[in-house]
C-alpha cells in the first residue's frame, strides 16, 4: 500500500469509535423521527375519519324531523261497529 493509504487507514481506525457512535446516533434519530411521522399520520387519518363520522351523524340527526300526522278514524270506527252489530 502507498503511504497515503496507510495514513488514511490509521486515521480511520483512530476515529472508528467516534464514527460508529455518530452512525448509531443518526440511526436512532432517524428511527425516532420515523416513528413520530407514522404516529402523526395515524392520528391525522383517525381524526379525519372521526370528523367525517361526526358530521354525517349531525346531518342524519338534522334530517330526522318529527312529523305529526292526524288521522280521522271515524270511518273505520263506523265500519267496525257495523260489522259487530250484524
Amino acid at each position: 500500500m502507498s503511504q497515503a493509504k496507510v495514513e488514511e487507514h490509521k486515521e480511520e481506525k483512530r476515529n472508528r469509535k467516534e464514527t460508529v457512535r455518530k452512525q448509531k446516533r443518526n440511526r436512532l434519530i432517524a428511527s425516532i423521527v420515523g416513528v413520530i411521522a407514522c404516529a402523526a399520520l395515524a392520528f391525522w387519518v383517525g381524526w379525519s375519519i372521526y370528523g367525517k363520522v361526526q358530521d354525517s351523524a349531525k346531518v342524519a340527526s338534522a334530517d330526522k324531523k318529527t312529523v305529526v300526522t292526524q288521522v280521522d278514524m271515524s270511518a273505520l270506527t263506523e265500519y267496525l261497529s257495523g260489522i259487530v252489530k250484524d
